[in-house]
């Protein structure tokens, strides 16, 4: 109340007060501050430049706190500062040190112009004069002079209900320009000292967070570690333009890249926890993270000056509040499911996350000017060696907690990696085994096999099992599904063929279906072919491609595959090969290869080749673009070779 009736007598009483006039000639001090009473008028006029200018109308306010908290609230625009320094030798060296002044400002002295700093014109999105500034003023001049100053200052009308207009804070002087420079430069250390972790957490999460993006490239299918680095990323950028400072760039652009880095690190947090804890998209993330993807859009509202930035702030907030209430939920309904790792985020999210929540609803009270007890609780709880506020330490804690999470998780997945990489090479050993890489003799018949697995152990299989009466049991097949379950499966189907007495293709096919129904979860395709010395041959089908003879398929009927129902029957096909024919078995590896632009191989390409040997069928397809297995078996009927022996 005494500070609201002396600035009513100040503005009722103009020309009875005068504005002080500050000395560097009493005490011959290098310097004098200039803290105290300036004219002061709102409007602009070139004139009012003028040292012969008449300000003694002007009304005076102090120097050391904005004109908003000195009646002239939420004004915004053009006003002028006017002062006199009395310097003893106009000779000497004399400058000014002036604090922030938001937005921008012009500074004369004997009515020229002697610096600027941040934009003076009107603009949409201007540029902010954010740190102290040092201006010389004009020598050449003989004995103790008096040199008016004038401020022209250009106000932002949004900024001006949230940090205030003109000068904010005491620290105005003149006198000697080293001193001053030195001044200001403490100034600005002292900024960078409060700054001291931000700059280490934007280096810190820089680093980790590329060496996080990292281990995704690596491990592509787990898209966490994806998000987690985009997470860091963002806050390392945010802390970084943070570090940065308002001057750096147009306050507008300072604005919404910090909001969109916000945005972006908490749209990375949404994905992160579903991916971790393994829930669906529901109706409430989505509503989540749309509102969290519009909150850099609150940017518009003090870009048109439809309001002020406060209530641009509180909108942004409001916008992210959603996220922050589904993440906490999520971990907590999680948690109570007993999901170990709920259990192990929960804690420091909901740290970070409810200290969000809660300093959020603080600062959009604050932000809209209501009043309330709820403050945000962020002090300084650790000075030295450099400043620490609760914020900072809560969010260290976090990324802290989720990087140890994630790197136990990755020592995890590297002991299932080496665990199963143990039982490929076994099962990769047993296979190689159980498909040998030669033919065995078969006097009578010339055969060629090429096995091109897909992946280190395949789901394609072949036998060939001579008789002793000097008949060939051919057996060509192939797992569905890839990998070491699909390797497990030929092991067994194998195992049976070597285990079983049967002959006829027909009961070939259903033991192995008896064999299998029950005990895998997909399905084989399977072609077996019975050939005897004299050139008889019959054939039956589980599902496979037929096999081709002399460039021309076999019209086999197909049936079910095995493994999926242990009712099937199967047909055999008779034939009687001729001295020189020649069989191609292939698996669907050679029919579905795919170029680069997704055309397939097909059947009249494959019929094409069938007449080539086995190892130039495999290479076409393979050069072609396999996709999946690749087995090739062909048989020429030779019977002079039988003749001979």
């Amino acid at each position: 109340m005494r500070r609201l009736a002396l600035i009513l007598l100040l503005l009722t009483l103009p020309g009875t007060m005068v504005a002080q006039n500050f000395s560097l000639i009493t005490g011959r001090e290098p310097i004098a501050s200039l803290d105290g009473l300036w004219r002061f008028h709102t409007g602009d006029n070139p004139a009012w430049a003028s040292p012969g200018f008449d300000d003694s109308s002007w009304p005076v306010i102090r120097s050391d706190e904005s004109w908003t908290k000195q009646g002239y609230a939420d004004y915004g625009g053009y006003a002028w500062y006017r002062f006199t320094i009395q310097v003893p030798d106009y000779r000497s060296p004399v400058a000014l040190l002036l604090p922030r002044i938001y937005t921008g400002y012009q500074v004369y002295a004997q009515g020229k112009l002697i610096g600027s700093a941040g934009s003076i014109s009107t603009s949409l999105a201007p540029y902010f004069a954010a740190d102290p500034r040092v201006f010389h003023l004009p020598s050449g001049l003989a004995g103790p002079s008096s040199i008016q100053i004038a401020i022209r200052v250009w106000e932002y009308q949004p900024i001006v209900s949230w940090v205030g207009g003109g000068i904010l804070t005491a620290g105005s002087a003149a006198g000697d320009p080293a001193l001053l420079e030195q001044r200001r430069d403490a100034s600005l250390k002292d900024r960078t000292h409060a700054l001291a972790n931000n700059y280490a957490y934007s280096l810190l999460a820089a680093v980790v967070g590329l060496t996080i993006l990292g281990l995704f490239l690596l491990r592509r299918k787990e898209r966490e570690y994806l998000w987690f680095s985009i997470l860091l990323l963002a806050g390392a950028a945010d802390a970084a333009l943070t570090v940065a400072g308002w001057g750096s760039v147009r306050f507008l652009l300072f604005r919404l890249a910090d909001e969109l880095l916000v945005a972006a690190g908490l749209l990375a947090a949404l994905a992160f926890f579903l991916a971790v804890l393994r829930v669906n998209r529901s109706m409430w993330w989505w509503m989540a993270f749309g509102a969290a993807a519009l909150s850099p859009a609150s940017v518009a509202l003090y870009y048109l000056q439809l309001g002020p930035v406060g209530v641009s702030y509180a909108l942004q907030l409001c916008c992210l509040l959603p996220a922050y209430l589904w993440i906490i939920a999520a971990l907590s309904t999680a948690t109570a499911r007993k999901n170990v790792v709920a259990r192990l985020l929960l804690a420091p999210s909901l740290l970070l996350y409810g200290y969000n929540t809660f300093a959020s609803l603080a600062k959009i009270r604050q932000a809209l000017g209501w009043q309330s007890r709820l403050t945000p609780p962020d002090a300084t709880i650790l000075q030295r060696p450099f400043p620490l506020r609760v914020s900072e330490l809560i969010n260290d804690l976090f990324v802290l907690a989720l990087l140890m999470f994630l790197v136990r998780r990755f020592s995890l997945a590297r002991q299932e990696e080496e665990r199963l990489s143990a039982e490929f090479e076994a099962a990769k050993t047993i296979q190689s085994l159980l498909i040998p890489p030669a033919p065995p003799s078969t006097p009578g018949f010339a055969i060629e096999s090429v096995y091109m697995p897909a992946q280190e152990v395949g789901g394609d299989f072949f036998q060939i099992l001579p008789g002793y009466d000097r008949s060939l049991l051919i057996v060509v097949g192939d797992v569905s599904g890839k990998g070491l379950q699909a390797a497990m499966t030929v092991s067994a189907i194998v195992g049976a063929l070597r285990d079983s007495e049967q002959r006829r293709p027909a009961d070939v096919l259903t033991h192995l279906n008896r064999v299998l129904c029950g005990q895998i979860g997909g399905f084989v395709t399977c072609c077996a072919t019975l050939i005897t010395d004299d050139g008889a041959l019959t054939i039956a089908n589980a599902g496979h491609l037929p096999p081709y003879r002399n460039g021309e398929e076999v019209p086999v009927s197909p049936r079910l595959p095995l493994g999926i129902t242990t009712s099937s029957e199967y047909s055999e096909l008779p034939l009687r090969l001729k001295p020189g024919d020649r069989l191609a078995f292939l698996s669907d590896g050679v029919v579905e290869a795919q170029s680069a632009t997704r055309e397939l191989f097909g059947f009249d390409r494959t019929r094409a080749i069938s007449t080539q040997s086995a190892e130039a069928i495999a290479a076409a397809a393979q050069a072609f673009g396999q996709e999946d297995d690749i087995t090739v078996l062909t048989l020429t009927f030779a019977p002079a070779e039988v003749l001979h022996a």
